[in-house]
């Protein structure tokens, strides 16, 4: 079997998009090298991730970088879930930076994000049929209590993921593409360790001697390396894994530059350093402060406020829930040098979703003409913190793919054109088509969102049928394959990639197996899924300009969204917390902050 080792590619795409308002200037950033606020310049943000497959440790330190002292996140959000074979959140996924090493991982160089080997010597060997890939270990990786780390122990980890019933709610792509992870018809066959405890699994195999590992696929998969970046590719000792997966999590043994004290659940994370930790080993990471104390639950305005405010421990204070609009004008002025600004790895199209089994495609396209972007983003509060104009189904800072221009009435910008879209409608037959979603009635700015969408369309010559639920209903009820909605069901509410590639974007999305309502505008189509397939398939230097090709071919043929944002992510911090950068693909690179 001849095997080929991952090479770097090249990035031809390129974030070029004007933020939702507001002022700043993109070439002064915060003090100390934050990233500070990119304000309406939003066009330096380059490409990621790219590989590079020579990474070498350590990590090169910032200028001017400082040891010592304790870093403090209060946030709002609260994880549910800290088991690294389940970790599927952006907020566990940043704490896990610093404590779980995998396979490769994300490294932020400046603005730009590029994945790198991090357990793994470099990023794989593919095999000629694409079926197989290979991994090694680097020499000399060790737990925090100095055990050495196993390639056994990574194979553990991953066969823990497939424990599906015992801990829920986590990635299931190893189940599609590890052999022996489902039949054809998509049914679970391997249940995990601990149903299973003596099964084969095909999938997976390691040498401890050699510290090797070799995973056996279903379908060739060109973006293996980056699936290879989850916190399920990481290791856990089997030997630890004793309350079969529901106590792991309190106890875990970890890999990384920090290590956890003490965890209590939903309120908060105590971490100090790893002594067991080899920076030579590591190119992404660095061990700055001695401790880093996590505070979940915290109000976000109070929060806010107590870091603006800049007294005692809140210099050395940071939040990753975004900018709450109490502080905004300080954000955006005096104290813009406390706020890190960045795409984020996800879209949101709120209620604009249309179901393509029920909407005819005149239809559609009246709708996105009258669509009111620009009437939504104001209901909602929406700020240039928190979103940048949309235009595409990807976001443009996946490696190679390329922003292109849709016409008018498809490109989800501006305030609509209800004359144009009720002329249309006319044309059509369709003068007075009702459509239906449903709508959180529990949250001011959701309402005040909803009677825009309705205005917008009702003058456009629509029927708008609004069904008011609960904030805690609104993802069964668009999920619900009987939904009696024609708009806003399945992906509506916003969305992520789980890596900057194609395979992790389109097929998720639009598939023609997905179930009804787990995708957007439950598209049917066979030759799309061909499409698709293909594309997966070639070459990943050569992926994405086809995957721009098929991104517009779904908006101008399908019409199944109206796209109108691409989120952003927002960091606030104390005066002394130094070097916050974020990571489109991961979150706050929180392993190379220092605070002083």
């Amino acid at each position: 079997m001849r095997w080929t080792k991952v090479a770097a590619f090249a990035v031809t795409g390129t974030l070029a998009l004007a933020a939702c308002g507001g002022g700043g200037d993109s070439d002064k950033t915060g003090g100390s090298g934050n990233s500070g606020n990119d304000g309406e310049d939003f066009t330096k943000v380059p490409a990621s991730a790219a590989f590079k497959p020579d990474a070498k440790g350590p990590a090169p330190a910032p200028d001017g970088a400082k040891k010592g002292g304790t870093l403090t996140l209060n946030v709002e959000t609260v994880p549910g879930n800290m088991d690294p074979s389940t970790q599927y959140y952006s907020d566990t996924g940043m704490i896990h930076r610093l404590l779980t090493r995998r396979l490769t991982t994300y490294k932020m160089e400046g603005k730009k994000s590029v994945l790198v080997p991090d357990m793994a010597t470099d990023l794989g060997r593919q095999s000629e049929d694409g079926l197989t890939w290979e991994f090694t270990l680097k020499k000399g990786l060790k737990y925090d209590d100095g055990t050495p780390i196993k390639a056994s122990d990574v194979e553990y980890s991953v066969k823990r993921a497939f424990a599906t019933e015992e801990m829920p709610g986590g990635p299931t792509f190893q189940l599609e593409y590890l052999k022996g992870g489902q039949d054809k018809d998509g049914k679970q066959t391997y249940l995990g360790p601990y149903k299973q405890p003596d099964a084969k699994f095909p999938g997976i195999e390691s040498d401890d001697k050699a510290g090797k590992l070799t995973f056996h696929l279903t379908k060739p998969m060109e973006t293996f390396p980056y699936l290879a970046a989850f916190t399920m590719f990481g290791a856990i000792p089997k030997d630890k894994d004793t309350k079969s997966g529901t106590d792991y999590e309190k106890n875990p043994v970890n890999t990384g530059p920090y290590k956890v004290d003490k965890y209590a659940e939903g309120s908060s994370l105590k971490l100090s350093k790893n002594t067991n930790w080899d920076p030579k080993t590591d190119p992404a990471r660095n061990q700055f402060p001695d401790k880093i104390n996590l505070n979940f639950g915290r109000p976000q305005a109070q929060t806010a406020k107590s870091i603006f405010a800049d007294n005692g421990p809140d210099q050395t204070t940071l939040s990753y829930d975004g900018v709450d609009p109490s502080i905004i004008k300080q954000a955006l002025g005096g104290q813009k040098s406390q706020v890190a600004t960045g795409p984020d790895s996800c879209n949101q199209w709120s209620y604009s979703t249309m179901d393509t089994q029920m909407i005819p495609l005149e239809v559609r396209k009246a709708v996105a003409m009258a669509w009111p972007t620009q009437q939504i983003r104001l209901a909602g509060s929406l700020t240039e913190f928190d979103v940048a104009p949309g235009g595409t189904i990807s976001a443009p800072q996946v490696p190679g793919f390329k922003k292109y221009s849709l016409p008018e009435g498809l490109n989800g910008q501006g305030s609509g054109n209800p004359d144009k879209a009720k002329a249309m409608l006319s044309k059509a037959g369709k003068a007075g088509f009702e459509l239906s979603f449903y709508y959180v009635n529990d949250d001011d700015q959701a309402v005040k969102s909803y009677q825009a969408k309705k205005q917008g369309l009702e003058k456009a010559g629509f029927k708008v049928k609004g069904i008011g639920v609960k904030q805690s209903q609104i993802r069964d009820k668009i999920k619900d394959p009987k939904a009696k909605v024609n708009m806003g069901k399945g992906v509506a509410t916003g969305w992520c990639y789980d890596w900057p590639a194609g395979d992790s974007i389109y097929p998720p999305l639009f598939k023609s197996s997905l179930p009804t309502n787990g995708g957007v505008g439950n598209i049917k189509d066979k030759a799309l899924d061909k499409k698709m397939s293909k594309i997966a398939a070639m070459p990943i230097a050569e992926q994405g300009a086809e995957w721009t090709k098929l991104d517009k071919e779904i908006m101008t043929t399908y019409v199944p969204l109206v796209p109108m944002f691409y989120a952003k992510q927002a960091n606030i911090f104390g005066s002394k917390v130094n070097n916050v950068v974020l990571d489109p693909n991961g979150g706050t690179a929180l392993e190379n902050i220092w605070v002083g």
